[in-house]
């Protein structure tokens, strides 16, 4: 269910991630920029860096400012003790963690924190699990993806970190009768499939939407926004003496 990779959070998820009002964020991979304009939205000042080129350019249209740069996270080219806050909004597992930690630790202040997002698909709902089922006709690993949510395992294991705190959130995403076959038939499993299976697959899935939603209001996919909040711990952080002089203001 890769469609979700991007799929915005429930209002409450950023705001909880954040901790409070007017912060300096830096957001991570910001893509196209659909979460950094979530918390520009909310007021704060956000700086965002990824490694495409195309997705700077079309977060600085969207946003309309110059506060994103092209740049890898495992070498952010910011001043050290430069922000509140930074955000990883599904893509923490892209992200060489023994390099990308330490550098996310040096530019966090003191008493700052590393914010972490993954959208995963919530199963117990019914007609979910019966969507599976279909699924896993064909491939039985079907929906069984860890959605890199395993990179926050590395974040408790760095010296960089401590205090880590989690709470999920609930996010319906609505998706209509055709977003959910095309969502289906997108699969590369079942691109692989014959034609007449691959069709009798797509109608089942349309069958069972059909059988669950009331039209004209689109089907509500349930996903479980999980976050983590960790506190940055400059103990074990090697830092110049410029880095030091920084640390000791805002302290």
């Amino acid at each position: 269910m890769n469609s979700a990779r991007r799929t915005l959070y429930p209002a409450a998820a950023p705001a909880w991630m954040v901790g409070g009002p007017r912060r300096r964020i830096l957001d991570l991979g910001s893509g196209t920029g659909a979460f950094a304009q979530t918390l520009a939205d909310e007021g704060h000042e956000v700086f965002c860096i990824d490694r495409d080129l195309d997705g700077v350019a079309a977060t600085t249209e969207r946003l309309g400012t110059r506060l994103h740069v092209v740049g890898q996270v495992e070498s952010l080219p910011y001043l050290s003790c430069h922000f509140d806050v930074v955000t990883s909004s599904q893509n923490l597992h892209k992200f060489a963690p023994g390099l990308a930690l330490s550098e996310i630790a040096r530019v966090l202040r003191p008493g700052g924190h590393l914010a972490v997002a993954y959208n995963t698909r919530d199963d117990t709902v019914p007609w979910v699990r019966r969507l599976t089922a279909l699924l896993q006709q064909n491939d039985p690993q079907a929906m069984r993806g860890d959605y890199g949510i395993e990179s926050v395992d590395d974040v408790t294991e760095s010296p960089y970190f401590g205090d880590l705190v989690r709470r999920d959130f609930r996010n319906w995403v609505p998706i209509t009768r055709n977003g959910l076959v095309a969502m289906v038939e997108r699969r590369p499993t079942t691109a692989r499939l014959d034609p007449p299976s691959r069709q009798a697959l797509l109608n089942e899935v349309a069958g069972l939407y059909d059988s669950i939603a009331r039209p004209p209001e689109p089907l509500l996919l349930p996903y479980r926004a999980s976050c983590w909040r960790a506190e940055v711990d400059h103990t074990g952080l090697v830092l110049g003496e410029d880095d030091l002089d920084v640390v000791q203001i805002r302290l």
